[in-house]
């Protein structure tokens, strides 16, 4: 299949998946799992750079449409799309350079899961105290930052998973 055809698949189904399902999931008002952002880490480590970054554009724009949110996700999304490939330099053996696609299978877990945790820890951080925008909710903020990235880690690594697996 077409790899432009599998990106935009991805697209309308972590979409949908955050939308319908994920928008109304929000425990005691801590814990808002964004998975959207997986489109985003998946993307080619070779695709170019604007392209990334109005693709994320695109993404976390639709997720304010539905949210409401006034581009806050728009905001965040392209801040991990800017710091995707020092991240993935982090964790990959030549930068990134030789991988054609991201995931477990390319990455391996351990450095899946710290490519993802670094870029969800910095969308989800940015996402909340764009939304707060003040710092006397910093604790309240952090507390909400962390625990949400850590529901929305645990479900990005679990729908790797599956994808993964359902390649073999």
């Amino acid at each position: 299949m077409n790899k432009a055809v599998i990106h935009i698949k991805r697209f309308f189904i972590l979409l949908a998946i955050q939308v319908i399902v994920l928008n109304n999931v929000q425990i005691s008002g801590y814990l808002n799992p964004y998975i959207y952002i997986l489109f985003i880490m998946l993307l080619p480590p070779k695709m170019p750079k604007a392209l990334v970054l109005t693709m994320a554009f695109i993404m976390g724009f639709t997720v304010d449409i539905f949210e409401n949110s006034y581009g806050i996700h728009a905001a965040a999304s392209v801040l991990i799309a800017f710091i995707r490939p020092l991240a993935l330099s982090l964790v990959s053996v030549k930068g990134g350079e030789d991988l054609e696609a991201i995931g477990i299978k390319q990455l391996r877990f351990a450095r899946f899961f710290t490519y993802s945790g670094i870029l969800c820890l910095i969308h989800h951080f940015t996402l909340f105290y764009i939304e707060a925008f003040r710092l006397n909710e910093f604790i309240d903020t952090f507390v909400r930052a962390l625990s949400s990235t850590l529901i929305s880690l645990l479900i990005i690594l679990l729908m790797e998973s599956v994808r993964s697996n359902s390649h073999k």
